[in-house]
């Protein structure tokens, strides 16, 4: 989904003041129940003004996703390394840029998260997959140029080794929930932000989840 030619033709603060209005109102309810009428209230607009923005809810909704994904994509090559020699170093290093951007973007890593914890529904049909796959697609492309350098194994389909990277990212989120019982959603709501856990203590359970991936859990 794409914006319509008005929205793209404002300036590039009015732009920002748009979508963080709408992540906002993303972030702290549910595609059902998050209301248009709001957003436009807060931004001052004409219901007729919207839809020279967007072509429907929906379309805000999905052209949300593609952005804070593309914003974490540019945040992450901005804090990694390109130039190391080691897959797993790198992995560690983009659940940091992880971590780093939940603390700098908070409104975007909460719409994000919520995402993820949308049901099917007629209208957006399956969104969390939707989302899954496009983050899927970034680091297939990372694991095929590591595949290519010999560090990974080629006899295990890229896709596979893609799937088992994006669930350990994920699976990190769910140990932090349970091990320090944190409860994003009301988080979200109460803070605006999805935790508040010291960073050298989120960096440490990263690299283990990392090592565990690299090396298994069998003894050698």
């Amino acid at each position: 989904m794409v914006a319509l030619k008005t929205f793209n033709n404002l300036s590039a603060e009015r732009q920002e003041q748009v979508l963080l209005v709408c992540l906002r109102e993303f972030s702290l309810h549910d595609y059902e129940t998050a209301s248009l009428s709001a957003i436009l209230t807060q931004l001052g607009l004409a219901k007729g003004s919207f839809y020279r923005y967007f072509e429907s809810k929906k379309s805000l909704y999905i052209y949300l996703v593609d952005y804070c994904i593309q914003a974490r994509v540019i945040h992450d090559e901005g804090l990694v390394d390109k130039q190391t020699n080691d897959f797993f170093d790198l992995m560690a290093q983009h659940f940091g840029a992880k971590m780093s951007f939940d603390k700098k973007y908070p409104l975007h890593s909460a719409f994000l998260y919520n995402v993820l914890q949308e049901k099917r529904n007629d209208e957006l049909g399956d969104i969390k997959q939707y989302s899954k796959e496009r983050v899927l697609g970034v680091i297939r492309l990372m694991v095929a140029d590591w595949v290519k350098r010999g560090q990974l194994r080629n006899d295990v389909d890229i896709d596979t080794i893609a799937f088992m990277v994006l669930q350990t990212q994920l699976s990190i989120f769910d140990y932090i929930a349970i091990r320090y019982r944190v409860d994003f959603g009301s988080n979200i709501k109460e803070k605006g932000i999805l935790y508040d856990l010291p960073e050298t203590e989120l960096l440490s359970i990263s690299k283990q989840f990392v090592t565990v991936l690299k090396n298994g859990i069998a003894t050698s």
